[in-house]
Order: C-alpha cells, then sequence, then structure tokens
C-alpha cells in the first residue's frame, strides 16, 4: 500500500493516496454493514464500536495516537479504553476525549504537546537515557543515587501536562466523570464492576499484584469514584530505577469474591501504605480486561494496539556484569515481550501492530521526524487493519 503523508494541517494530521483513501472508505463501509452494532438508543442503527487496549511503549505512544485517528476515520467509536504505561497516557486522553463529546481529532495536538524530554532534565542522570544495562553499571558508581532515593527522576512532569489537559480541558477530575450510565450502555448491569470509561493498570509491590484502576480501588478502602485519574496515570507509567513510586495510603477493606464451586469469600486487607510502580511489570498488553466472563456473546470487539517488533536479531552476550546491571536485564525483561506469545496465538485477529522503528520506550529524546514516522506507523496500520477485517467479515469477538 502506499503510505500516508503527514500533514499538520488537516485534522487528523495525515492524509492517504487517492486509491488507497477509497479502498479504506470502502472496508469501513462494509464493516459497519457486516460487524456493526445496532445501537438500541438510536433505533438499531448499526454503529462501529469497540473496547480499546493500548500497549505500553513508552515514548513510542505517538503511534497509538495515529492507530486511534485511523479507526477513529473508519466510524468506530470507544466504549471502555485500557491501557498500561504510556499506553495510559493515551487512554486516559482518549477516554477523557469520548466522556466530554469532544473530537477525536484533537487528540493528536494533545499528545504532540507532551514533550518527553522532560521526563529527564538534563544532569548527570540524563545519561541514563541510554539505559543499557552495562553503561548504567559504569554510570550508578555512587550506590546513595539509588539507596537515598526512591527514583532517578521524579515523573512530576506527567503530572504537570496531564492535569490541566484531563482536569481542565476534559473535565475528568475524578473517575466519577469517568462512569458509564444507562445513557451510554443500555445494556449495563448494575453489578457490573467494569461500569468505568477508562482502565489503567499499575503493579502493587506491597501485594505483589497488579491493581486495575479505578476497579480495584475498593479493595484499599476507598470510593472508586473520587479517586483522581491523573494519579492513577502517574502510577501506570512509573518505570522503575527511573520514575519515583506513587505511595498510597489504603484503609482497612473487607472484600466478598466468589469462590469455587458458586459461593463466596471474604478477602480481609489491612489497612497501609502501598507502593505502586509501572503496570507493564505485570501486564503491558491488557487486551483481555473487557473480555465478557459471563458467557454471554460481545456485542463488539476489543482492539488492541501494540507498538511491538519482532526481534530477529540479538546482541552478543556479555556474562561479566554487575549485580546492578544484572537488576536492570531483570527490569528489561520483565518489561519487555514476554507476553507476545499471547497476542499471537489467541488474538492476533483483533490486535493493531503498529511497527515501532527500533525503538526503545526510553528513548527519550526523539526527533521531529521519528515523532512523525511512527504517527504514520500507527495510521497505516490500522489502515491495513480495517480493510483486512472487511475482508475476514470483522473482528474477532474472542
Amino acid at each position: 500500500m502506499t503510505e500516508s503523508v503527514f500533514l499538520a494541517d488537516v485534522p487528523r494530521g495525515y492524509r492517504r493516496d487517492d486509491q488507497l483513501q477509497q479502498e479504506f472508505l470502502d472496508a469501513a463501509a462494509k464493516l459497519r454493514e457486516v460487524d456493526g452494532w445496532p445501537n438500541p438508543m438510536n433505533g438499531g442503527k448499526r454503529e462501529l464500536r469497540a473496547d480499546l487496549a493500548l500497549e505500553g511503549g513508552g515514548v513510542k505512544g505517538i503511534g497509538l495516537v495515529g492507530a486511534v485517528l485511523a479507526l477513529d476515520e473508519a466510524g468506530y467509536t470507544f466504549h471502555r479504553i485500557a491501557g498500561t504505561s504510556a499506553g495510559a497516557i493515551t487512554a486516559s486522553v482518549v477516554a477523557g476525549i469520548v466522556q466530554s463529546g469532544a473530537e477525536m481529532a484533537s487528540l493528536l495536538p494533545i499528545l504532540q504537546s507532551l514533550d518527553f524530554q522532560k521526563f529527564m532534565p538534563e544532569g548527570k542522570l540524563h545519561e541514563l537515557v541510554g539505559h543499557a544495562a552495562g553503561h548504567f553499571a559504569k554510570i550508578v558508581t555512587d550506590a546513595a543515587i539509588l539507596t537515598n532515593r526512591e527514583g532517578l527522576y521524579s515523573g512530576d512532569y506527567l503530572d504537570e501536562w496531564l492535569r490541566p489537559i484531563l482536569h481542565g480541558r476534559l473535565g475528568m477530575r475524578t473517575f466519577a466523570d469517568l462512569a458509564l450510565s444507562s445513557d451510554d450502555d443500555p445494556e449495563l448491569s448494575p453489578s457490573d464492576d467494569r461500569q468505568y470509561r477508562l482502565v489503567v493498570f499499575t503493579s502493587d509491590l506491597t501485594r505483589s499484584r497488579l491493581a486495575r484502576l479505578p476497579l480495584d480501588y475498593p479493595s484499599y478502602g476507598v470510593d472508586p469514584d473520587l479517586q483522581d485519574p491523573v494519579r492513577a496515570v502517574r502510577a501506570s507509567m512509573s518505570v522503575p530505577f527511573y520514575f519515583e513510586p506513587v505511595h498510597f495510603d489504603a484503609r482497612e477493606a473487607t472484600i466478598e469474591v466468589e469462590a469455587p464451586g458458586g459461593a463466596t469469600t471474604l478477602v480481609k486487607y489491612p489497612a497501609g501504605t502501598h507502593t505502586w510502580v509501572d503496570g507493564a511489570l505485570l501486564t503491558k498488553f491488557p487486551i483481555h480486561t473487557f473480555d465478557r466472563v459471563d458467557g454471554r456473546p460481545p456485542r463488539w470487539p476489543t482492539i488492541g494496539i501494540k507498538l511491538s517488533q519482532f526481534q530477529t536479531e540479538y546482541p552478543p552476550t556479555n556474562f561479566r556484569e554487575s549485580a546492578i546491571a544484572i537488576a536492570v536485564r531483570c527490569l528489561k525483561t520483565m518489561m519487555n515481550e514476554w507476553e507476545v506469545v499471547s497476542p499471537h496465538q489467541s488474538t492476533v485477529g483483533r490486535t493493531i501492530f503498529v511497527d515501532n522503528t527500533g525503538l526503545g520506550a526510553m528513548d527519550f529524546d526523539l526527533t521531529p521526524r521519528q515523532r512523525e514516522e511512527l504517527f504514520l506507523n500507527g495510521v497505516e496500520a490500522a489502515t491495513r487493519f480495517v480493510i483486512e477485517a472487511a475482508k475476514q467479515g470483522g473482528v474477532p469477538r474472542r
């Protein structure tokens, strides 16, 4: 297919070749006919609707934006959005745009305003942006850097950037502002705990478990509706070593959970302070977040967007490393593609794979040209996805 071109002066930031554009529009129309959801609130008119799952990818997140905008152009509306790490940043803005009724085209200028270099101010520790384990071990000669601090950088810039957007521009100050109602979903069950537009993931080091926010706030003894989505996103992107974690003060809580055989049991959680870090430690690609568990057929698909490149070459081995270097390699391994087998085997048909051009998640010194290339890679990956889905008669529901 002919490549798209980046154009800052058009609504979604790109334009396709005329022939490809027509093929894309024809595919979108066919998808609406064969795979659309008959909206009972709109006279049964068929609509393209999907839940979204956005992979973490650090600076590569602009590729998510390109894919989301292409799906939006195809006519998709997004019901619920899940994200991890940098995917949580994009997910929060997408959810805020949908909930506020703003145009999805505003996603591009919002994410373009995110200056990744401000996450790591210039100085002694800025060299760590290379993040090769051996290089890391040579730089960190003073153990006090990591023994006296919880992270090399504060991560405050994320809060400074996202809060005015989510709280101010989009009006999403708490998760109550992102709650779904029967007006949004006429089949919403009062007992359904998945009733929020946005779900982000963080790794709770205190409990050694994954936390889904806002869904798991009750296990911390707090009301999900009163919690700040900006803080949840900040926790989700707290890469260990790089950024200081988020500390959350939980209250005592007792939760009723379903036990084998249909019975229920009580799980008790004590009060205390919890340490939350990057959700990508435990789930980098939350494709199964919105899968139905009640046996009923899904009304629309979950579409995942991955910022992954299939690795065909590996660097030389090096067995003479320090303990710090080994620790960093452990971190990189945990946050890498340990989940890649699952999407390829069971969810490839509902996943958009965006070429990340070989960039690392922590390559904070992206050039404008690299950002444009990642963005267009997202556009083209979603374009191919829509065309192929139309040929196959729809997007797989499971």
